[in-house]
């Protein structure tokens, strides 16, 4: 990170102890900070010291700190986010291969007939020519394609507007109340979304559902990175963002089956069983973790003593309290920073123009894009070559093999990685080490637009549309893991990396539906051009290729 001395986010000399408050320094007199001796270069860290690995953040010698607890309670932890992330996730990419279902459905039709109708022979066996209103019935009044898509993109609209509250209010009022309350709206949209009579109803309980999404791009990196040290937080983010494959999976290869042959309700009953289930791990496993540290800490200084060849400190148990029942399932038990937290939105809005951040916003919200946009178009371009609708869950294979190797490559591999720069650079840790590990998932996803887009025009094998899929998804689970962790170490301290997941988090949120929407709108469009006027709009036909 470039040094700066008159960066606002910058605290004071790293060799003094702070208070046990992590505060933002800005300062009105550049005199006065250059007569420093020492300054603190935010998102810093010595990694290494000599030729051993160093645990940072510094854990304090309170037994309640997050960082003391156990291995086991950290990755029970850490496994019942995954679950519940996993869930939130499939919710997303699951409904977005329905579309076809709630076609028929919000236009009066009885999905089943889905199961008879001839998509190949609709389209003549070229995805480009499929209609996705071809399969109402002639002389029924069809629903809006563009009202009807929302039921996909929704849930990141909500997503992006909810991860601008739910991090200023983490700051509030703890990480483990607001988690459940998103926890609760993800399940109890579900039942909504069940029991809807309407298309407006069930867009409203898909923003519900949105809602309780948000915590797993705003809440999660946080919670994570509060519990472990900063070598191992890719290994952590991979876990949560791989795991999502086996529960995508499975309820990706049923929908379109029930769906088809018994109700689309009930993949809403068995997400929101689920969901349940994923709220009551969380209460019982994952405790509070906001946890104020100084900013010495953050960077790793020696705050506490630490004894010959041991590399953390030893807790004093004669002082603090062990662990209770209270601290472990508690509510709001670290007390509230209510100014913090208000001054954390004007922060968040802020932090938006920082370079970094604005290029790690739109690397991912290119990767989103990407999957979404493939993950509603696969299933029109497989039913064009001849599937039946009951069979199109095999879609999902690619997020599940893509996922798999999020896990080695943005996990273990990931961090090696980054500590092996970190090692070539003199055991300084810079955030920009992570970089590394961009290059595979923006060859890969640059790679999976062209197969995905060629196979799709030129009606290729369908496994080559497969392979096309598996590189667009994995580039954008890989995406999403590796910016997770940068953003976080960027700002190490609560007035940078909290308001910048925020900011991120809604921005990278809320423009993908609205591109998502175009690419969907543009692709009935040209069908509309092409059997109007015998032609093609040339510029979606660019446009869906690379999407």
């Amino acid at each position: 990170m470039a040094s700066n001395t008159n960066w606002p986010l910058q605290e004071e000399q790293a060799a003094r102890k702070q208070t046990s408050t992590v505060g933002v320094s800005e300062f009105d007199d550049a005199d006065s900070v250059l007569e420093k001796n020492e300054t603190l270069v935010v998102g810093t860290t010595n990694l290494y010291e000599n030729g051993q690995l160093r645990l940072i953040p510094q854990r304090q010698l309170i037994v309640v700190d997050p960082l003391n607890l156990p291995a086991w309670r950290k990755w029970t932890a850490i496994g019942c986010l995954c679950f519940f992330g996993a869930l939130a996730l499939s919710a997303e990419v699951v409904i977005g291969g329905l579309l076809p279902i709630f076609i028929l459905e919000y236009s009066g039709v009885d999905p089943h007939v889905i199961n008879t109708f001839d998509f190949k022979k609709a389209s003549g066996g070229s995805g480009l020519n499929i209609n996705p209103m071809s399969v109402v019935p002639a002389g029924v009044k069809p629903a809006s394609l563009e009202e009807v898509s929302l039921l996909a993109t929704m849930p990141l609209l909500a997503n992006g507007i909810a991860s601008y509250f739910l991090v200023p209010t983490s700051i509030w009022i703890g990480r483990r109340p607001l988690l459940l309350f998103a926890a609760t709206s993800a399940w109890a949209g579900g039942l909504f979304a069940a029991f809807s009579t309407s298309l407006h109803q069930h867009l409203l309980a898909r923003a519900l559902m949105g809602l309780g999404a948000g915590a797993v791009e705003a809440l999660i990196p946080l919670i994570v990175q509060d519990m472990v040290f900063i070598h191992q937080r890719n290994k952590a983010m991979s876990a949560v963002v791989s795991s999502q494959g086996i529960i995508i999976i499975g309820l990706g290869v049923a929908a379109p089956w029930v769906s088809a042959n018994y109700t689309w309700r009930w993949m809403y009953y068995i997400t929101s069983g689920l969901g349940i289930l994923a709220w009551a791990l969380l209460i019982a496993f994952l405790p509070e973790t906001r946890w104020t540290r100084s900013q010495a800490e953050l960077s790793g200084q020696k705050v506490f003593p630490i004894a010959p060849g041991q590399n953390r400190p030893e807790l004093d148990f004669a002082t603090f309290t062990p662990r209770t029942t209270y601290t472990n399932i508690g509510l709001f038990q670290n007390g509230f920073e209510f100014k913090r937290a208000a001054k954390s939105m004007f922060d968040a809005l802020r932090s938006t123009y920082f370079p970094a951040i604005i290029w790690a916003v739109l690397a991912n919200s290119i990767m989103i894009v990407n999957n979404q946009a493939a993950q509603q178009i696969t299933p029109f371009a497989l039913l064009a070559q001849g599937w039946e609708f009951q069979w199109t869950d095999l879609t999902v294979l690619p997020f599940f093999l893509a996922s798999a190797l999020v896990y080695v490559f943005g996990g273990p591999v990931a961090d090696k990685m980054s500590n092996a720069v970190t090692r070539w650079n003199g055991g300084s840790r810079e955030p920009e080490h992570h970089l590394v590990n961009l290059v595979l998932p923006l060859v890969t996803g640059v790679a999976g637009c062209f197969i995905f887009g060629t196979a799709g025009e030129r009606n290729f094998h369908w496994s080559v549309l497969l392979v096309g899929s598996f590189l667009i998804v994995f580039s954008f689970l890989m995406t999403m893991t590796i910016l997770s962790v940068f953003i976080v170490e960027s700002y190490p301290q609560w007035a940078g990396y909290v308001m910048i997941s925020a900011a991120a988090s809604a921005i990278k949120s809320i423009l993908p539906p609205i591109l998502v929407n175009l690419v969907i709108f543009f692709l009935g469009f040209d069908y509309w051009l092409t059997r109007k006027y015998g032609k093609s709009n040339t510029m979606v036909n660019d446009v869906i290729p690379t999407s």
